[in-house]
């Protein structure tokens, strides 16, 4: 073949040969931009496991009940025996709010009590004495007229004396006869008033000794002083508190959550509840409690409902403020076809199959925060998107990512707010 022709076909070759490169670089572009110009979802699957139907609330352990301790009169704080975290008993004496006349009232109604005893002793008393003297006098002149009365009468039945000296003997007799009565009666009188005084004067004595007692600030129950009391010198009102006294050993207190009005018809007592709480991060199993009390009443601003829950079995180092996590439970099964909570979305379940999304035809049955329950629809180990499906259709091809269903169902827990809390573990 002549040199030129043989040229012209090494030419072509190459054209050929750049063309070919050219358009299998061209068709690999297009490829990889169609496969990236894909949306993306990212899927997890279906697998057997736990499922939980609950909701979620923050508690803290506090005592059932805190007990304010008060002044009970209007005075000034001379002296405080117990400080912060001491242990008291019921009755220990805790201060004294002194009051400068209440020591003059009882020492008065001492002494007063002290005279109407004497004068209330029917047989020392002056004031009966006095009366009994001028009845003895009064008695010695009836008797004397009684028996100037009798010679009377002789001597008129002799002639010896008339009519009306009898008929005054008799006048005197009479007269005599009831002043007599009316001092009996007027004795009678003044030891029942005697009596009356002796009982207003115990009553007073008592009220005095009262007020006094008022000074000594005692505790109402054996706890622990929780916060730290006034200080000696400080001039307090009725009612003014002093310090705080509650019962803090750990199976006395609650665990008291604040649970969302949409949740509070959920609550029942005797409910199973478990717990996490912060300072026992590193325990392997919640805490089990039961709904010991529901307040009926809603907090206005907040517009949640308290709840005491009861631990069973606490540990020694449970101590009232410490905070954690709630989960009341509503139902439970051990054992369920289980896909991540986020996979049943507005418009349902969806999958992936040959590369373009599917919809299913999913029944649901318990739900959690975490995972959904599948009765019908999947089975272990179908895969479903968890990402938003947003504007896409049925049939449309996408690219997958894939994620651990125990990692997906962890990304539905409760994240750290600004009140501490950090979700169920």
């Amino acid at each position: 073949m002549p040199p030129m022709r043989v040229g012209r076909a090494a030419a072509w070759l190459r054209w050929i040969v750049v063309l070919a490169l050219l358009a299998a670089l061209g068709l690999g572009a297009a490829a990889v931009a169609m496969r990236w110009l894909r949306p993306a979802v990212v899927v997890s699957q279906a697998v057997w496991g736990p499922v939980v139907q609950a909701f979620y609330a923050t508690g803290t352990l506090q005592p059932l009940r805190e007990y304010p301790v008060k002044s009970n009169v209007e005075g000034v704080l001379t002296e405080v025996l117990v400080d912060k975290g001491d242990t008291v008993r019921k009755g220990q004496k805790l201060a004294t709010v002194y009051v400068g006349d209440l020591e003059f009232r009882y020492r008065q109604a001492e002494a007063d009590l002290q005279l109407r005893k004497a004068l209330a002793d029917f047989k020392a008393s002056p004031v009966l004495r006095e009366i009994d003297d001028r009845l003895r006098a009064v008695n010695e002149e009836l008797a004397n007229a009684q028996r100037e009365l009798k010679r009377v009468r002789e001597q008129v039945e002799r002639g010896a004396a008339t009519a009306a000296e009898l008929e005054a003997r008799q006048d005197q007799v009479i007269r005599l006869t009831g002043q007599a009565d009316a001092l009996r009666a007027q004795r009678a009188t003044r030891e029942l008033d005697l009596k009356k005084d002796l009982e207003v004067s115990q009553a007073a004595l008592q009220i005095a000794k009262w007020n006094l007692d008022q000074q000594t600030i005692t505790s109402p129950i054996d706890g622990t002083v929780l916060d730290r009391p006034l200080s000696v010198g400080t001039r307090l009102a009725v009612n003014a508190p002093i310090m705080t006294v509650a019962d803090v050993s750990p199976d006395k207190l609650v665990m008291r959550s604040d649970v969302d009005e949409e949740d509070k018809t959920g609550v029942s007592i005797g409910q199973t509840v478990r717990m996490t709480l912060y300072a026992f991060g590193d325990r392997a199993e919640p805490f089990v409690g039961k709904v010991l009390r529901i307040y009926p009443k809603a907090d206005p601003t907040r517009r949640t409902f308290e709840v005491d829950v009861a631990v069973e079995n606490p540990p020694a180092g449970f101590a009232a403020g410490m905070t954690g996590e709630l989960v009341f439970i509503l139902q439970s099964k051990d054992r369920a076809l289980v896909i991540p909570s986020q996979a049943v979305q507005s418009s349902g379940v969806w999958t992936v199959r040959g590369g373009r999304l599917a919809k299913v035809d999913a029944k649901i049955g318990l739900r959690s925060i975490e995972r959904a329950e599948v009765l019908s629809g999947l089975k272990e180990g179908d895969p479903v998107v968890i990402s938003p499906i947003g504007s896409a259709k049925e049939d449309q091809p996408v690219r997958t990512t894939w994620m651990d269903p125990v990692a997906a169902a962890g990304l539905n827990k409760p994240k750290t707010d600004s009140s501490g809390f950090k979700g169920f573990q």
